[in-house]
C-alpha cells in the first residue's frame, strides 16, 4: 500500500496551529513564539514531513535544483570516469546545500545514420523544463551557442572547461591543461625520448586538448625541437580510437619510442595494442596519458592527474555564489595538475 504524503495541513493539525504558522517556521519568517516553534518542529520530525520543493519554489521563485549540462550522449558520458568524477563533485556540494541536481545530456540528431550528437539538445531540454535555478556546463564545441541560450533565458551558468573570450572569466573552472601536458612531455624528454607520438582529439574535442597540444609544443621548443606532424594522430577520446591511432603510429618507420595519449581512455587503447602485439612497455616503448582515471593506476599508467572531483566542487560553489549575487573572482579558477609517474614510462631503448 502506497504511503500517503504528509502535507503542511497534516503538520498544522498535529501541532494544533495554522498552516500559515507552519509556513513561517519552515521559511524562518515572521514572529513565532518559541514554544509554538518547538511544537511545529517536533511535529515535522515525528511526521517525517518534507516540504515540496516545487511548492516552495513558487513562493521564493526558486526551484532548489541546479542543472548539469553534458552535451555528450548519455552512453559517452556514463562510460567516462573522468566526467563522472566531475558530476560527483558537483552533486556533493549540491547535497550539502540540500539542492537537487538535474542531469541533461545530448542526443543523436534526427538524421538517419548520423553519429553526431545534437549537443544543443541538452540545453534545450533543461531550459524547456524550467526546473533549475542555474546550470553547470561541461564544455564542448557547442558551448558558445548553449551559453547564449542560457543567458538569453536568464539562467546563471558556470563552465567546467573553457568558454569563449566574450564571456566573463569569473564563470570558468578548468585544470592547467597546458602546464600538465608540458610537464608530461618534459618527463619523456628527460628519459631521452625524441620521437614521441601524440594521440590528439578531433577538431570537435574540447578546448582542453588544444591547450595540451600547445603544452607539448612548448616542451619540445624548450629542448630546441619541434613536433613532427606525422607523429600526431587523431582519436575521438575513446579506447577504440587510441588502439587505431597506435596502429598508425607503429606502422611508421622509424617507430616512435614513446606515445602520449591526451586522455587516459585513449591511452588504454594504446596499452591494449601493445599487449596484443607483444611489445614490452616501457622497455621498447613508453606510454603516458592524461586524467588519472581509476584504470590508470590498475594498468600502472604514467599520467597527468586532473583534480576532477575538486573541479566539480569549485564549479558548484561558484554557481551558488553567482545565484546569491556574491562577489566573484575576476579570473577563471585554474586548478593545478600533477604528473603521476608509474611503470609505463622509462628510458628510451638502445638502438
Amino acid at each position: 500500500m502506497r504511503r500517503k504524503r504528509v502535507t503542511i495541513k497534516d503538520v498544522a493539525a498535529y501541532a494544533d496551529v495554522s498552516r500559515q504558522t507552519v509556513s513561517r517556521v519552515i521559511n524562518k519568517k515572521g514572529n513565532v513564539a518559541d514554544e509554538t516553534r518547538q511544537r511545529v518542529q517536533q511535529a515535522i520530525t515525528e511526521l517525517d514531513y518534507h516540504p515540496n520543493p516545487a511548492a516552495r519554489g513558487l513562493v521564493h521563485s526558486r526551484t532548489n535544483s541546479i542543472g548539469l549540462v553534458v552535451p555528450y550522449t548519455s552512453d559517452v558520458f556514463f562510460s567516462d570516469p573522468h566526467l563522472l568524477r566531475f558530476m560527483c563533485g558537483v552533486d556533493h556540494v549540491a547535497g550539502q546545500r540540500n539542492v537537487s541536481l538535474v542531469l541533461s545530456t545530448g542526443q543523436l540528431c534526427d538524421e538517419l545514420e548520423s553519429t553526431q550528437p545534437d549537443e544543443l539538445a541538452a540545453y534545450k531540454r533543461l531550459t524547456r523544463a524550467g526546473y533549475v535555478d542555474g546550470a553547470i556546463v561541461i564544455e564542448t564545441m557547442a558551448t558558445h551557442d548553449g551559453l547564449a541560450l542560457l543567458e538569453r533565458l536568464g539562467y546563471p551558468w558556470v563552465t567546467l572547461g573553457y568558454a569563449e573570450a566574450q564571456h566573463h572569466g569569473a564563470r570558468i573552472v578548468h585544470a592547467d591543461d597546458y602546464g600538465g601536458a608540458r610537464q608530461a612531455m618534459m618527463h619523456l624528454l628527460s628519459l631521452g625520448h625524441r620521437r614521441i607520438g601524440i594521440i590528439d582529439g578531433t577538431d570537435q574535442a574540447p578546448t582542453a586538448f588544444r591547450k595540451r597540444i600547445i603544452g607539448c609544443r612548448q616542451a619540445m621548443a624548450d629542448h630546441g625541437l619541434t613536433l613532427d606532424p606525422d607523429l600526431i594522430v587523431e582519436g575521438n577520446l575513446t579506447p577504440e580510437s587510441g588502439y587505431q591511432a597506435t596502429t598508425k603510429l607503429m606502422a611508421l618507420d622509424p617507430r616512435p619510442t614513446a606515445i602520449f595519449a591526451l586522455n587516459d581512455r585513449m591511452a588504454t587503447g594504446v596499452l591494449r595494442y601493445l599487449i596484443e602485439h607483444d611489445i614490452p612497455m616501457p622497455q621498447r616503448i613508453s606510454v603516458i596519458g592524461f586524467d588519472d582515471i581509476p584504470t590508470a593506476e590498475i594498468a600502472s599508467l604514467t599520467t597527468v592527474r586532473q583534480p576532477a572531483l575538486e573541479m566539480g566542487h569549485q564549479a558548484a560553489r561558484l554557481l551558488f555564489d553567482l545565484m546569491e549575487e556574491r562577489t566573484l573572482p575576476n579570473q577563471p579558477i585554474v586548478l593545478p595538475t600533477e604528473l603521476i609517474v608509474r611503470g609505463s614510462t622509462g628510458p628510451v631503448a638502445e638502438g
